[in-house]
């Protein structure tokens, strides 16, 4: 879209005049964004955006029914296109996490660790190659003693060790790619990044459990779908959780929204998901079957700046604009609003910059170590500022948070 900067620019002009000449002192600007209207319009992107994973995860399902009743090259393409294009949608929605909120409130879904818990040990769920480049097959798919039942895979979610993941997005992401072995089978060289996980139509045809795979695949893909589904009809409008949030006192549900995304922007993406993954490697790289992992950091940190700016982009390319957090930050105090719109551009840019490399995620984390300032670090030093000046908007609005 060409903006018109000559219009912009008077526009701008006009504001500050009617603000700075038609108030008198002692009047409240009318124009002042309240906690109010941020507090609505942070509801209806949350809404938006759930609605919008609920849905692109209906057709990842669809595309997944289709490769189950008739795997082939061409429909397992389709069925990994799909989990891509619904997993940038699901990425944003994090910023409604640890925000009190039904995606990992105990006492509400507390779907969280069902839906994206990592990282995943693959050999949990499915075979996994030795060093020598055979076949080892200790997991639920090779057990034909364990009964493949969605009870007993929810059952051995997260049981024993964190590692041992059996349902969500990831599990999903390994039944439909199989581990990313960096390795060419041309050249025979390893650290190949430039290759993903690999897994052949094959499995779910003529390979081993190639039936007990594709009943494991249907189980956790309808899982998913139906969590996404309770977590989309609680945020709609007149959603069980979507009247209890429009009921809180307005520091309550603040304290809530702030602590989501500055706990997410320092405490999860750069502290748990970046800086792990340069000091550890591959093993720690969030989406490493699919080498999606670049595009990850791309949703998650568009959610977070989605509430910054007020501003969320759906599916179908309408625009939700309101209130935004610099906004109402600047209300109170425009050196701090400032201080993070700065912040939360920064952030963005240094994304922007990981992205352009062209490199998959593994292998720009092979080329840097933690401290070494390369692209993955800047990006998880921009994220952690921003999570500190999420904090001082928090504090300069009366309310305090937590971002570690």
């Amino acid at each position: 879209m060409k903006l018109n900067f000559t219009k912009l620019t008077l526009l701008l002009f006009v504001s500050v005049l009617t603000v700075s000449c038609s108030k008198n002192d002692d009047e409240t600007p009318t124009d002042i964004v309240t906690k109010a209207e941020f507090i609505s319009n942070y509801a209806t992107i949350a809404a938006a955006n759930y609605d919008d994973t609920y849905n692109t995860a209906v057709a990842m399902k669809t595309k997944i029914d289709a490769f189950i009743a008739a795997p082939s090259e061409t429909t397992l393409t389709e069925a990994r296109e799909a989990w891509l294009y619904a997993r940038d949608f699901y990425g944003q929605t994090e910023a409604y996490r640890e925000a009190n909120g039904p995606i990992d409130n105990e006492n509400l879904l507390g779907t969280e660790g069902q839906i994206n818990a990592w990282p995943l040990d693959e050999g949990y769920i499915d075979y996994v190659y030795n060093t020598t480049g055979g076949i080892v097959q200790n997991g639920l798919v090779g057990d034909t003693s364990f009964d493949l039942t969605e009870a007993n895979i929810i059952a051995k979610n997260e049981d024993g060790k964190d590692d041992n993941i059996s349902t969500g997005w990831h599990a999903i992401e390994f039944l439909l790619w199989g581990q990313d072995l960096n390795y060419n089978s041309v050249t025979h060289t390893t650290d190949d990044y430039s290759t993903s996980g690999n897994r052949p139509y094959t499995d779910y045809t003529t390979a081993d459990f190639s039936d007990r795979r594709a009943t494991y695949l249907q189980i956790v893909t309808d899982l998913l779908v139906s969590d996404l589904n309770d977590l989309n009809n609680t945020w709609a409008v007149g959603g069980s959780y979507r009247t209890t949030f429009e009921a809180l006192d307005e520091d309550v549900a603040l304290t809530n929204i702030l602590n989501g995304i500055g706990f997410i922007s320092n405490g999860e993406v750069a502290l748990e998901r970046l800086d792990p993954a340069i000091d550890e490697g591959q093993e720690n790289e969030h989406s490493c079957f699919s080498d999606n992992t670049n595009q990850d950091m791309w949703a998650n940190v568009h959610g977070i700046n989605n509430i910054i700016i007020g501003s969320y982009t759906t599916e179908s390319g309408a625009v939700i604009s309101g209130a935004s957090l610099i906004e109402l930050t600047n209300a109170s105090n425009t050196t701090i609003a400032s201080a993070l719109e700065t912040k939360a551009s920064e952030t963005v840019s240094k994304l922007n910059t990981l992205l352009s490399l062209g490199k998959n995620f593994d292998e720009i984390i092979s080329e840097e170590t933690l401290g070494s300032n390369g692209p993955a670090g800047q990006l998880s030093s921009a994220l952690k500022a921003q999570g500190t000046a999420i904090s001082d908007a928090a504090n300069t609005l009366g309310v305090s948070i937590t971002i570690n």
